[in-house]
This record gives structure tokens, C-alpha cells and sequence, in this order.
């Protein structure tokens, strides 16, 4: 835990390590290295979040296993000034850095890490940009072959269909009425 009321004025780096890290939606993270940069900014705080680690998930269309290394590199103010905190950013020198609203005086940093990386987690990741997904019938991958399902186009309609049919086709607009 970082108290951001007792920050040395030079600021305070802090380093750490993490095997596993789990993340919303079944995802996770190996072999995450980060590092997290405080400076006092009076009555504020600049914060700086650097890491880097293997994101693990599935492709979003196959359910493919997929492996992405994933950098983090974000930099905000901090801040219990509503008025600041509502204008969304502010300029800190040359910077135009976000500010994010801080209520505690106190900042678990590990907490921080992990919300930083669950913002640049990939939010529908493929295997491949063209990924074909599976078969909604009978589940297969389909970027592994055609599976033995027939095309839409060449089913049967139901029952449903052809009465919904046979009724629409009997309709007379008259669009002058």
C-alpha cells in the first residue's frame, strides 16, 4: 500500500513480479513484471504504470487458446479535486495527462498494476484476423475444414417459414391507400 500523503519528494518507485495474475472474463496474465512511479504534485499525485506479461485467453469466434504478450505503459494524474477530476484531463508541465479520482489516502499498487492491464486487454481477440469461428450446429472449428453441416442456404425451411411465407406472398400493399 502507497500512502499518498507520505511520498518523499523525489517520488517513489516501486518494482514487483507476479507468476499468475487472473483477470475478469477467464483471461490472465504470466509472468507479469511491473513498475509503478508516484511523484507528489501538490495537492495531487502523477502516477506512471510500466509492465509487461503474457495475456492468456481465447480467440473470441473459435475459442482457440491464445497466448499475446501485452505492454503497459499509462501515465494520469490523481487527484480528490472534483472540479479537476471532472474536466478529465489537465496539463502538468509539457504532459496533457487524464485525471482519475483518488477518495482514499492510501493506493494499493497492485490493484493499480492490474487495473492497467485489464484496460489493454484485448477486448475481442481473434486467433488470426480472418478466423471463421465455429459451426453453430454442430460446433466444429471451422478454420480446421468444413465440418459435415449444410450451408443454410441448402436447408429445408421449417414449417414456421413456409406458412410466413405463403402469408406474405398473399399481402396486396397499395401504397396510394
Amino acid at each position: 500500500m502507497i500512502d499518498l500523503y507520505k511520498l518523499p519528494p523525489e517520488g517513489l518507485r516501486l518494482n514487483g513480479t507476479t507468476a499468475d495474475l487472473a483477470l475478469e472474463g477467464g483471461a490472465s496474465l504470466r509472468d507479469l513484471a511491473w513498475s509503478v512511479f508516484v511523484l507528489p504534485s501538490k495537492p495531487d499525485v502523477f502516477l506512471e504504470v510500466k509492465g509487461q506479461a503474457v495475456w492468456q485467453g481465447t480467440c473470441s469466434r473459435c475459442l482457440a487458446p491464445l497466448d499475446r504478450p501485452l505492454m503497459v505503459e499509462s501515465q494520469f494524474l490523481g487527484s480528490k479535486d472534483a472540479e479537476l477530476v471532472g474536466r478529465g484531463s489537465h496539463t502538468l508541465g509539457s504532459q496533457d495527462l487524464d485525471v482519475v479520482f483518488l477518495p482514499e489516502d492510501t493506493l494499493d499498487e497492485a490493484e493499480l498494476v492490474r487495473e492497467q492491464f485489464e484496460l489493454q486487454a484485448p477486448m475481442h481477440p481473434l486467433c488470426v484476423e480472418d478466423c471463421k469461428g465455429l459451426c453453430p450446429n454442430c460446433g466444429k472449428n471451422w478454420n480446421k475444414g468444413p465440418c459435415q453441416c449444410r450451408p443454410e442456404a441448402e436447408r429445408t425451411p421449417s414449417a414456421l417459414n413456409q406458412a410466413l411465407t405463403k402469408a406474405l406472398a398473399g399481402i396486396k400493399l397499395d401504397p396510394e391507400s
